[in-house]
């Protein structure tokens, strides 16, 4: 059977070969009008399209999925007379004079009187100027923001306005959706599009859950989920909507994982890599001669490793092990037990930064043991060429690289182990196809053992479902010598202090590192940019001190002599994106600031602060934030309080709300919009119990009402249908 790509006219997707069964329900189809392309189904302009694309919106039933992160209770309206300092207030007023627009560099005010028929409160907004032409003498509104007392009056600063008008403000109050934004695009157009997705293709939203099990499980159906998740008339109806959609993301979470286990499983083999005596001589060198003793913990985990390799049952195995554990170790003590044994090994990195260092520790640890070798996606051709003919001749033990080592083009001679780090950052199509999962160098039968490290702490129980694939090992010991972070966190109005501590340790003969959410200005309003943080820096307040700058869309021989420079002592202050978070490893580093630090996940918080306190002096972390709500302040505080990953994880998970606690984005898995693993804990055992009992009923997902499920599965991992066994 062959369907028509949704959107795509002529375009097809392979379906499953069922002999005998030619009246089988064609649920792809169903797709077809959501997935049409956005700016044709909705008439934007390309500009519109061009900013839905970058939060990964380009059909309508992406724009659908993208549900508010949270709600702002807008239903308790309060007098004026009734308000308290400190509070969090909704209140109708209007506007009781002229507003007044203060300017002073590129920073400006604008304030104006509110009233009702109680009282009279000031309000202030800052760097919203335009503001000033909005704010009509006599318009009335309904404002939302945090107030405080100014003296002996009550000021609100930075109120959200609903309603600006000629005093026709409705009464009824309501949940207001507060939905992840881009540069260039407001809250306001966000809204208008959802709704006219809403509008035009609401009702043609796939079902995906068959219908007895909506029903057993009282689940509400697919489009009243999606109309209340994005316009909820009440608390009530929000929740029902909300379990809906979880329910969806945590059951096809799990059938996906289980069809994956049973694929993997089916009659795979491995190479063996048993060792003689004279490799296990070399593999006993190589250990004897590291600067360093192994921990307890790597030990074990390198054991379990060593020993796994050795079967024909394909390893497939997690090190988990917080930052600085020392996961790389035991990686490179598994690359090199395939490489005695006469295979080769693969590492593939997230980032052509960690690749590069991952190639300049292996060839630390394992010194002329192995024949290493790097390729990303910036290696020119002509140094290309020979390296993917020393893979394919086995010239070549170790590939290091990017996401260009799963190309077509790389084939190996004999791959028997593959490595990825991070693995949260990969989808599982690149997973499998570096296990050999698609088209590829092995046969059929062979596939390589396959090793998985990731520094992103999670509790165990989550994991054993996150990574239902894999065995799970994990390094709970740091090397010795290693210091605890001083963490602390600051604002703008303290920004000056930090300088100073950033000073004092460059002076000592440390290094440090500066942190910025965004690449250039105006990527995200209100952010602090790399350039402009560099610029600033270098030509400022350390204008005598040797200033690096580090980000990704730099050219990859650039990048590779910053670090160069960096790692060697040159650079002494590195301002770099986040491309920092994994990889780099320099003792000397004692001191980082993280400016707009509410701007990432604690976990992702943890992974930077990860970068110093590897040597032996006292590190310094400073967080800067200048947001000052409750949430935003305890995840700081959290990191403050403690550097164990784990704990630093749960509270991720308690905190972050519906979504995605590994940064941001989840790459290893579908994406959860909906479900939050802690909160939804009961819901989702009730999830994996139900996707059980399906699969054991209809294991190849037969059955005319569970054939839904199929192309649900397909959108969400990424996977053709056969490589999920159906």
């Amino acid at each position: 059977m062959r369907t028509t790509g949704p959107g795509l006219p002529g375009q097809e997707l392979p379906g499953p070969e069922l002999p005998g069964r030619t009246d089988m329900p064609d649920y792809e189809a169903e797709y077809q009008p959501v997935q049409a392309p956005l700016r044709q189904a909705l008439g934007l302009t390309a500009r519109q399209a061009g900013l839905l694309a970058k939060l990964e919106i380009t059909t309508p039933l992406d724009l659908l999925r993208h549900v508010p992160f949270r709600y702002e209770d807008w239903t308790e309206l309060v007098p004026l007379a009734s308000l308290s300092d400190g509070e969090l207030a909704v209140f109708r007023a209007r506007i009781a004079g002229t507003p007044t627009v203060r300017r002073r560099g590129r920073l400006s005010t604008v304030r104006v009187k509110l009233a009702d028929e109680t009282a009279t409160i000031g309000a202030i907004w800052f760097n919203q100027p335009w503001l000033a032409e909005k704010l009509e003498p006599g318009a009335h509104a309904v404002f939302r923001g945090r107030i405080r007392r100014t003296g002996g009056r009550f000021e609100v600063t930075n109120p959200a306005i609903e309603s600006l008008g000629d005093g026709n403000v409705a009464e009824t109050a309501y949940l207001h959706p507060v939905y992840p934004l881009t540069a260039g695009l407001t809250r306001q157009q966000l809204e208008r599009f959802i709704g006219a997705a809403l509008t035009r293709f609401g009702e043609l939203i796939p079902e995906a859950l068959p219908a007895e099990l909506r029903r057993r499980h009282r689940l509400a159906d697919v489009a009243y989920a999606y109309r209340i998740i994005h316009q909820p008339p009440d608390g009530e109806q929000l929740a029902a909507a909300r379990r809906r959609l979880a329910f969806e993301e945590l059951f096809m979470l799990q059938t996906g994982l289980a069809l994956l286990r049973r694929t993997n499983e089916r009659g795979a083999r491995a190479l063996p890599l048993l060792l003689d005596e004279a490799g296990l001589g070399r593999y006993r060198a190589v250990v004897t001669a590291l600067p360093f003793a192994p921990t307890r913990a790597q030990q074990r985990v390198a054991n379990e490793i060593y020993l796994d390799l050795t079967r024909t049952r394909p390893m497939a195995r997690l090190v988990q092990g917080d930052v600085g554990s020392g996961k790389t170790l035991v990686a490179a003590l598994a690359m090199l037990q395939a490489v005695l044994c006469g295979h080769q090994a693969v590492l593939m990195a997230p980032t052509a930064v960690l690749a590069l260092q991952h190639e300049r520790t292996l060839r630390q640890l394992l010194g002329d043991k192995a024949r290493i070798l790097l390729l990303t996606g910036s290696t020119p051709a002509g140094e290309r060429r020979t390296i993917l003919r020393e893979i394919r001749t086995g010239d070549c033990d170790i590939v290091v690289g990017t996401h260009a080592v799963i190309e077509d083009r790389v084939v190996f001679r004999s791959l028997a182990l593959a490595v990825t780090d991070e693995q949260h950052r990969f989808g599982v199509r690149q997973r499998l196809r570096l296990a050999g999962g698609e088209e590829g160098q092995e046969s059929e039968t062979t596939v390589p053992h396959v090793l998985v490290m990731s520094a992103t702490p999670i509790p165990r129980t989550l994991g054993l479902i996150l990574y239902g694939d894999l065995d799970i090992s994990r390094i709970d010991e740091m090397p010795a010598g290693r210091q605890p972070v001083m963490t602390y966190t600051v604002s703008d109005r303290t920004l000056a202090r930090a300088w100073a501590l950033l000073r004092r340790e460059l002076e000592s003969g440390a290094q440090g590192f500066v942190v910025c959410p965004t690449i250039r200005a105006g990527e995200e309003e209100g952010r602090r940019s790399v350039e402009a943080t560099y610029e600033e820096l270098s030509s400022g307040p350390f204008a005598d001190r040797r200033v690096g700058l580090l980000h990704g869309d730099l050219p990859a021989k650039e990048k590779a002599a910053v670090m160069d420079s960096f790692m060697g002592g040159e650079v002494e202050l590195l301002v770099a994106t986040t491309v920092i978070e994994v990889g780099i490893d320099q003792p000397n580093a004692t001191v980082m600031l993280i400016m707009d630090a509410d701007r990432f996940g604690l976990a992702q918080l943890h992974q930077l602060r990860g970068r110093i306190g590897r040597g032996e002096r006292r590190s310094f972390c400073l967080l800067h934030s200048e947001r000052e709500d409750e949430t935003a302040r305890a995840r700081l505080t959290t990191l403050c309080r403690t550097t164990d990953g784990f704990e630093i994880a749960e509270a991720d998970l308690q905190m972050r709300g519906p979504g995605d606690f590994f940064g941001t984005r989840q790459h290893g898995l579908p994406r959860l919009r909906v479900a939050n693993l802690y909160e939804d804990a009961s819901l989702l055992q009730e999830a994996q119990q139900a996707s059980a009992e399906l699969l054991e009923r209809d294991p190849g997902l037969q059955d005319p009402a569970n054939r839904r499920i199929r192309p649900a599965l397909h959108r969400l991992f990424g996977l053709e249908q056969a490589q999920m066994g159906l």
